[in-house]
């Protein structure tokens, strides 16, 4: 990678490599203890959002795992789901990766250059190797790279200089490089930089913990593994009553809330396919009652995880994101309706993402 401080490209093998699922505990104090102090993070340890954790079984391998709990505790908006996801793509875990197209070659587990390298590294681990192929060092000092990318992107966003979402920007200058990014306005729009932050987020989904705030309230999608579309009010001369949350086929869809399954059923002509703009229906629809006079309701899946009757809990499978039904790509849309639901109506419709952030959650 470039690193974001040169405009050199480079080309990366972006093959999916299999890796064994490991059975791992992590939680919040874990992340704390590894990251204080003068350890592998050398920094301040910031609170991470429950959906930028890792998930109980993410398949990290054993011997990594604190060096990612403490390259993600480093910044709010990348925490160790995105920095597994991330050295999945790069190297599959190999630390000992090497990738030369003829340009500028690439080293070790986080694919640093030898010039990034001068910038970013460090003997994080204090084992007396100062190296890219040391994974100690190489890990943590991706972590400080991302943040960094993560605080450029937000100042370019809001000088008007790049469009598009923080994420994308900060994973696609760790690819090609700050000036890469700026000469296209954003995210290229084609060749491998561009197909970079979508290969991490189609990874997100098998490391992330869904977003849950206090047990009540999760998002329906991890975060990182979608980003906003469409939302809430009139398109086309009708009410949009929902917002569409753009995601790969195959996405996971969680239950915003605990609550009861009041139906999951294909509600257009058919859902064994995608459909298309104009066809009726929603296809793979599922409609959650909260309680409370709260419901939700879920939209276009492929394939669903539930039935009518079944009592659901924040953040449990409940479907895979699809274009089923009315719809032109994958995407989920998410509806919030209250009060006095069920029944779920357009009258009692509210925007789902100033809902969400309501709750404390940050879609």
């Amino acid at each position: 990678m470039s690193g974001g401080q040169s405009g050199s490209s480079r080309l990366l093998w972006l093959a999916v490599a299999g890796v064994a699922v490991l059975g791992l505990v992590c939680c919040a104090g874990f992340v704390l203890a590894v990251g204080g102090g003068a350890g592998l993070g050398g920094g301040a340890v910031t609170a991470q959002p429950a959906g930028n954790r890792l998930r109980p079984d993410a398949p990290v391998p054993p011997r990594y795992l604190a060096m990612v709990l403490a390259a993600g505790s480093l910044c709010p908006r990348i925490g160790p789901a995105q920095i597994a996801a991330q050295l999945d793509l790069e190297s599959s875990w190999n630390p000992n990766a090497y990738t030369d197209s003829g340009q500028v070659p690439a080293k070790g587990i986080a694919q640093f250059t030898d010039a990034t390298w001068q910038s970013w590294g460090r003997d994080y681990d204090n084992d007396g190797v100062n190296s890219p192929y040391d994974p100690g060092d190489a890990i943590v000092a991706q972590g400080h790279l991302m943040c960094d990318l993560v605080q450029w992107a937000e100042r370019q966003l809001a000088a008007g200089r790049l469009g598009g979402h923080v994420l994308d920007l900060a994973w696609a200058a760790y690819f090609c490089g700050r000036r890469c990014i700026l000469d296209s306005g954003g995210v290229p729009a084609a060749g491998l930089a561009h197909d970079y932050p979508q290969q991490i987020r189609a990874r997100l989904p098998k490391y992330a913990a869904p977003a849950v705030v206090s047990g009540q309230w999760v998002l329906p999608l991890a975060p990182g593994t979608y980003t906003v579309g469409s939302g809430f009010g009139p398109r086309w001369g009708r009410l949009h009553a929902g917002v569409d949350l753009i995601a790969s086929t195959g996405t996971p869809i969680y239950a915003a809330a605990a609550g009861v399954v009041l139906s999951a059923h294909c509600s257009s002509a058919y859902c064994n396919r995608p459909g298309f703009i104009g066809l009726d229906g929603c296809g793979w629809t599922i409609n959650i009652n909260h309680g409370g006079g709260t419901a939700t309701r879920y939209c276009h899946a492929i394939r669903v995880n539930v039935h009518a009757g079944q009592r659901v809990t924040a953040g449990q499978l409940i479907a895979w994101v699809g274009s089923t039904g009315n719809s032109s790509g994958p995407h989920l849309h998410f509806e919030v309706h209250r009060p006095n639901a069920p029944p779920s109506t357009k009258d009692n419709a509210e925007d789902p993402i100033a809902f969400l952030r309501s709750v404390g959650l940050n879609p």
